[in-house]
């Protein structure tokens, strides 16, 4: 490995080194650097409290997607991140993570800043008629690191998590603090009383904060299952609860999306036989709670829907991370060409009446079958890059994939991280030649990143002719030589088949492995785009540029766009036009789109400089 190789994996946390078994080249795979965060699109009652809240309080970050915290009790200003995707074996779905970027995504400093980076503040309280006779206690279950691995050890500049609380007097006083060891842990619950008078006034507030680096994800922490509340002790886990953890895996078994019509060739082949989730008892016991839950695949838009598991179990109290395992292969799914979306669903029936814990017994996964092959789910955690070089060949990463027919690639995707303005790269296609890319790729298409791509999308980069592939085919992406390269997105909650990534440096392609001691095997935000389609675009332009829709899926119809556009229109699955935007919202920031059937669409989005740009919408989940 080259002095600038360490350098960089020092200086950034790197994950793993990525070795291949054939050459010398190495991949790096990187902490996630910048990236947008979103809110969530604001839904009615969503204005912050004109009072403050009463006991008891409690969030597990169940009952809303991926984005900053709900306005409804906690300010959002911080930089945390709720999410289903970083934490490991978490109490219930859904975390929040003080990731250290700032509210919008952002790098709060350079590389080699450590200071004060996220907080998670709580909505004021009136514990005014409260007392520490009281017992009031604050709980919460934290976790050091994430899938990206641990946060770096406390030395001479703190590297910590902490909790304050703030008293009559407007000052907040520190009331925890654990300093990061280097390692990454399981969750752990800590209660911490309040226990002094100055406590217990009308706008009591609490909040966690962090101390790390500033540049990218390294030094994360996670928060569950907050509570708040009277008559408690320091060892009081338990709750009237159960709650789904570990996020669905993929309805398909060898991929996270992929073409319609290769899905249609041979659907039992391509269903998976074995879905999982986890399931976490917090009930005080001493008997074991009897609960039963369902499975049920469903096809979006128009049906049909599957139950494809019925089960029950009694848990015992505190039990955890107990599996709830189903076979969505015995769903029915049509074969028709147009585009589909399998909406894969896990349900406990629990029994529970707190309207606040009901949210997390519902756990769901989304899965496209449209014109594209994935492994990943869209949304990177980690970035990687091709190995530095400063002489030589071009490298590259590719990708392989198994069709069922004979098809055609006409474009690639790429998830691009880095702002890489200006560069130019190359996406490829290579026969199979031995369980290994050929030699040379049987078809390149150079495209220059252009400076309007926005950070946190796919750019789609077109061939001049579409590309016939039969059998086992790769695609990828390569660079000249450089001592900084493109980073590409890197999945860490799906994996890629083992044998399927390579690298090739130096003219030599080897696999690569991208499993460590502290992070699990990941998926490239690769994505080859197949059939007979041609589009009006030049050779390598970026077809996907353009706004940003969020949240997407959309619960109601209500999106967000980030970015400039002048007009929109929705269309279904078969092309047909299902709204307009009216004139008086031309260009608005919000659609409000009526209320549609749930499933996939397409919105069209007309940008001031004359181009078009449609994005993939799912509407309802």
């Amino acid at each position: 490995m080259s002095s600038f190789s360490r350098y960089l994996l020092s200086l950034l946390g790197g994950l793993a080194l990525l070795a291949g078994t054939a050459a010398p080249a190495q991949v790096l795979v990187r902490p996630l650097g910048p990236e947008p965060t979103p809110e969530p699109a604001p839904t009615a009652g969503t204005a912050r409290r004109p009072t403050a809240l009463a006991l008891p309080f409690f969030d597990d970050f169940s009952s809303q997607r991926e984005g900053r915290p709900s306005v409804q009790r906690w300010e959002t200003g911080g930089g945390t991140l709720v999410n289903s995707r970083f934490a490991r074996r978490p109490p219930s779905r859904g975390v929040a993570t003080l990731d250290g970027l700032d509210a919008a995504g952002r790098s709060r400093g350079p590389v080699s800043l450590i200071g004060d980076a996220d907080s998670l503040v709580s909505q004021p309280l009136d514990l005014s008629q409260l007392g520490p006779g009281n017992n009031v206690y604050l709980s919460f279950y934290w976790q050091a690191g994430t899938l990206v691995g641990p946060p770096a050890p406390s030395g001479t500049r703190p590297i910590a998590l902490y909790v304050d609380f703030l008293d009559r007097s407007g000052l907040w006083r520190e009331v925890w603090r654990l300093n990061s060891r280097g390692d990454t842990t399981n969750f752990r619950f800590k209660a911490l009383r309040l226990d002094q008078t100055s406590y217990f006034h009308n706008s009591f507030q609490f909040r966690f904060r962090t101390t790390g680096q500033l540049y990218n994800r390294r030094d994360a922490w996670s928060i569950d299952y907050v509570r708040l509340d009277r008559n408690r002790t320091a060892t009081d886990s338990t709750f009237r609860d159960i709650a789904t953890s570990r996020p669905l895996p993929s309805a398909l078994r060898r991929y996270a999306a992929m073409p319609a019509t290769q899905f249609n060739r041979n659907p039992a082949q391509e269903l998976a036989t074995r879905t999982v989730t986890t399931i976490n008892n917090f009930d005080i016991g001493p008997a074991p709670t009897p609960i039963t839950w369902t499975g049920t695949l469903e096809v979006l838009p128009g049906g049909p829907r599957t139950q494809f598991l019925a089960g029950g179990r009694s848990l015992d109290a505190n039990a955890r991370q107990q599996p709830v395992i189903g076979n969505p292969s015995t769903a029915a799914v049509p074969t028709t060409a147009t585009p589909k979306v399998l909406r894969q669903r896990i349900t406990l029936l629990t029994n529970e009446t707190n309207p606040l814990t009901l949210p997390n017994d519902t756990i769901t996964r989304l899965t496209e079958l449209s014109d594209y092959y994935a492994y990943d789910d869209g949304t990177p955690e980690a970035t990687i890059t091709l190995p530095p070089t400063s002489t030589g060949p071009p490298s590259y990463l590719a990708l392989g994939f198994d069709l069922n027919q004979p098809d055609q690639v006409r474009a690639i995707r790429l998830y691009l991280v880095s702002a890489a303005a200006g560069r130019t790269i190359t996406v490829n296609v290579w026969d199979d030649a031995n369980g290994q890319p050929a030699a040379t790729p049987k078809a390149t298409q150079a495209v220059t990143i252009p400076a309007n791509l926005p950070a946190g999308q796919f750019l789609e980069v077109a061939f001049r002719q579409p590309v016939p592939v039969s059998g086992r085919f790769y695609a990828g992406f390569g660079e000249a030589p450089t001592q900084q390269n493109v980073e590409l997105g890197f999945d860490l909650n799906n994996a890629t088949p083992v044998g399927s990534l390579f690298v090739n440096s130096l003219g030599a392609w080897s696999v690569v492995r991208t499993a460590s001691a502290t992070s699990p095997e990941g998926s490239m935000l690769l994505r080859p785009v197949l059939g007979s389609t041609t589009t009006s675009v030049a050779p390598g332009a970026n077809t996907t540029a353009g706004p940003l829709l969020y949240p997407n899926p959309t619960p109601d119809g209500r999106v967000q766009v980030r970015g400039s556009y002048v007009h929109a229109t929705v269309l279904d699955v078969r092309g047909r036009v299902v709204w307009t935007q009216p004139s008086a919202q031309a260009g608005q920031p919000t659609l409000e789109l009526p209320r549609l059937a749930a499933g996939a669409y397409f919105v069209r989005l007309r940008l001031p400089d004359g181009r078009q740009a449609t994005k993939p919408l799912l509407i309802g989940w």
